[in-house]
């Protein structure tokens, strides 16, 4: 069983990093097509088209949560899944979410066509070059709202399932501090550690544990590498906590840059 188990957390991973790639391209591609002045208005016509974007990949995301609990349940248990577990996404709240993010992500656009003139070249470079950013931040942050259809999946089942007895973070390829720290307790767990915090770009997920099954083996070795990093970080409490992720994120910031510079 623990060859299945780990075989479908990991393509239960992999199914919601080709989510948000999809998303995140799809935005791009939009975003290319839109003029400074339609973006930053904000109509309701460009406001419905992105809305639309995000909750259809949304959608394929919390089906991907639904039938990867499902799935995993049925490994460890051996019983039916119950519909109980889920209550229904409240469709308006991540609409409003979307809408959100397109508002915060175009300021800056809507805030450099005030600033200069349409027939001043030096303007048009600078608005070319916040449009760039602007989009780029956009997709990027729809990328992350889709893939809360699948942790938003998981975090009813976590609620709502009995035989649930606790979770773990299974990290991406390059995590942040904070979900290494995270991982480092494995199943152990305490007020500070919010299981559902995630930034842009990250493909870490939040996984149910159950009795009897043991945490895929890549997995736990992450959580001993990284447990091993926590006890040797100088402090206590929220001072550790923050000695970790500062030392933890410039190393993975001068990596980012090593990396690029040798493209």
């Amino acid at each position: 069983m623990s060859r299945e188990t780990d075989a479908a957390s990991l393509a239960y991973q992999e199914a919601q990093v080709e989510v948000s790639a999809s998303l995140l391209e799809r935005v791009a591609s939009w975003w290319r097509g839109l003029t400074p002045q339609r973006a930053a208005e904000g109509s309701s016509a460009v406001t419905r088209e992105f809305l639309a974007m995000v909750d259809d990949y949304r959608s394929r995301s919390y089906a991907e949560g639904v039938k990867y609990h499902e799935q995993i349940r049925q490994l460890a248990t051996a019983d039916p899944v119950s519909d109980d577990l889920w209550g229904g996404r409240d469709r308006d709240a991540e609409a409003a979410q979307a809408k959100a993010s397109y508002y915060v992500h175009t300021a800056p656009v809507r805030k450099e066509l005030q600033r200069g003139r349409l027939d001043d070249p030096a303007f048009l470079a600078d608005l070319n070059e916040t449009m760039t950013k602007a989009g780029r931040n956009l997709a990027l942050d729809a990328g992350r709202l889709a893939e809360s259809g699948g942790r938003d999946a998981l975090a009813e089942a976590r609620e709502n399932d009995p035989d649930v007895i606790g979770w773990y973070r299974k990290t991406d390829a390059d995590p942040c501090g904070f979900c290494a720290m995270i991982a480092s307790r494995g199943a152990a767990y305490s007020d500070y550690m919010e299981p559902d915090q995630f930034h842009r770009g990250c493909h870490c997920q939040t996984l149910p544990l159950f009795e009897g099954v043991e945490m895929p083996a890549e997995d736990a070795a992450k959580r001993d590498e990284y447990l091993v990093r926590w006890n040797t970080t100088d402090g206590s409490g929220a001072d550790q906590l923050r000695n970790f992720q500062r030392e933890f994120n410039e190393e993975r910031r001068q990596r980012q840059e090593a990396a690029e510079a040798a493209q």
